[in-house]
């Protein structure tokens, strides 16, 4: 069977109808063979549960650009022109299941092009929903491209600056008084655990949320999972590996379909906890499941404060009356909603995400008599900055050309970007390129991994490298000073950054000890953070401690 019939055949499962009908361009072919039968399926179920009864008519758009654009409603009768223009690449058409009568409902499906799942795609730093914004873009891609070292110098220049937004965070929604709650189960129970997502991409975050879904999957819960941003949605597999289902609601509903499909979620799945990772469709749903459902145990985990808006932080702490469990990952952000924002102390848990196994921490050895490699890991994306790392090359291969080598391991939206970037320094030859592949085999090859970001939390890709033995060198922003040693700790602005990282690379690989003393100082602070109760293992109970009726 080949993946469009495997496609028609799943869906017809998976929503108990038969009679799906699927049309695909050439390049639908190619985007539905990529993507593969479950990929449609979590979406289509998204757009069916909102409207349960209703026939579906879908027009596949694929987009080549992040950020995606949302899905919108659309006749498909007037959908013509799409395909002229080459964004739309077929339509699935599915009937009501029981040969109901509800009205049919029609939208656009958000695909990822087959262009953006082989290359990785555009991306515009601005969305171009206006003619002021598609200039304002051109023109900041245009600087990211020529002059990224004064564009980031004016970036964060700006983001120390706090604007209200940042400077108000506090409980503001408030709680709700409801009558005797209920216990839930699920059909065959099980406790019911959804866990909200802000997409189904790599990342940090998204690495955590999958952990939390296998945890809870093992504590015996079924596990729904869903994700609020469209995307490519890369991983998909990944999720559906730890869920029993997994919904793409972003790919695929209009804005009008969402409180419909939050309130049948709810109550197809008999939800009885709430997992919320960086989910603000989730979190603008909770005074609403707390009028439906009081009894409904509510966590959430938080990562990073963004510089000037305080992003999911602010949203976690505005709703705190409606939230039983803050999950935060790092000594900064406990002390955000403890000392800044005075959240109830009894809420807030503050469990890094280190290993619930650590055992004792490896220290750092160079490798004597050769080169020492320098890495970068992670997504090119403008929160990670990999053209600091880049310049960062360019200099000490210009002066110590035989004392480093560098690796960069990962993909982004800023892929073709960076090429570039390297290209024009004349490091082709100097920098290996690596696509996404085992973190092990990565550090491995490394003697330091150096973290340009201009924010972060505390960085699971700095504990992994911690504890595999791999000295980190990284921009002191957010709660990274808790296990960086001081001698490579270096300033977050990119003049500053550019100069103490290169003189503190060239301190470690030409001065005797030196690379020692770090890793010496490394170990220390990483131990002591080992001894913080994990993220898992507080889960882990927590989760056990719900499952069982008060």
């Amino acid at each position: 069977m080949d993946t469009t019939h495997e496609t028609v055949a799943a869906i017809e499962e998976a929503l108990g109808v038969s009679g799906v009908s699927l049309s695909l361009t050439d390049h639908g072919r190619d985007v539905v063979g990529r993507l593969g039968a479950t990929w449609f399926v979590a979406a289509v179920r998204s757009l069916a549960l909102a409207h349960p009864g209703s026939p579906l008519e879908l027009v596949l758009e694929a987009v080549s650009i992040e950020p995606f654009p949302r899905p919108v409603p659309i006749h498909p009768s007037s959908a013509g022109g799409m395909y002229g223009e080459g964004r739309a690449i077929g339509r699935i058409s599915v009937p009501a299941a029981g040969g109901g009568s509800a009205p049919v409902v029609s939208r656009v499906l958000i695909v990822p092009s087959a262009q953006m799942l082989e290359h990785g795609g555009g991306f515009e730093f601005i969305a171009p929903t206006s003619l002021k914004r598609r200039v304002a873009g051109r023109v900041y891609k245009e600087l990211y491209r020529r002059a990224p070292l004064s564009l980031d110098r004016w970036r964060q220049q700006r983001n120390s600056q706090v604007i209200g937004h940042r400077a108000s965070m506090a409980p503001i929604s408030p709680a709700l008084t409801s009558v005797v709650p209920e216990r839930h189960r699920s059909q065959d129970g099980r406790p019911v655990a959804w866990l909200a997502l802000h997409w189904l991409e790599t990342g940090g975050a998204e690495s955590w949320a999958f952990d939390a879904a296998r945890l809870a999957r093992e504590a015996g819960y079924e596990v729904v999972m869903t994700a609020d941003v469209p995307a490519p949605q890369r991983e998909v597999e990944r999720a559906l590996a730890v869920a029993d289902h997994v919904y793409l609601p972003a790919n695929a509903l209009a804005e009008e379909d969402w409180g419909q499909f939050l309130e049948n979620l709810v109550v197809a799945h008999d939800i009885s906890l709430v997992h919320i990772h960086h989910s603000a469709r989730a979190y603008g749903f909770l005074p609403e499941l707390r009028h439906r459902r009081p009894s409904t145990v509510v966590i959430d985990s938080t990562h990073i404060v963004e510089h000037r808006t305080g992003g999911f932080v602010k949203t976690s702490i505005e709703y705190s009356q409606h939230i039983d469990e803050h999950h935060v990952i790092s000594p900064e952000l406990r002390d955000l909603y403890l000392l800044d924002s005075h959240v109830e102390p009894s809420k807030v848990r503050y469990h890094p995400l280190t290993s619930p196994r650590p055992g004792t921490v490896p220290t750092p050895v160079a490798r004597e008599g050769r080169a020492l490699r320098i890495g970068f890991l992670g997504r090119l994306a403008p929160q990670k900055r990999p053209f600091l790392f880049v310049e960062m090359a360019r200099r000490l291969h210009a002066r110590h050309p035989d004392d480093f080598t560098f690796v960069m391991q990962g993909s982004g939206v800023l892929d073709e970007l960076t090429s570039g970037q390297i290209a024009r320094a004349g490091l082709a030859g100097v920098i290996e390129r690596r696509a996404w592949g085992p973190v092990d085999d990565f550090l491995s090859s490394i003697d330091v991994l150096v973290v340009s970001s201009d924010n972060e939390g505390l960085t699971l890709t700095t504990l992994e490298a911690e504890q595999f033995g791999v000295l980190v060198l990284s921009a002191d922003v957010g709660s990274q000073r808790t296990v960086i040693a001081p001698q490579v700790l270096v300033p977050r602005e990119p003049a500053g950054f550019l100069r103490e990282s290169v003189a503190a690379l060239t301190h470690l690989a030409t001065t005797p000890g030196a690379f020692e003393t770090a890793a010496r100082v490394q170990t220390e602070l990483a131990t002591a953070l080992s001894a913080v109760e994990s993220a898992a293992t507080y889960l882990t109970t927590t989760l056990r401690t719900h499952k069982e009726p008060s």
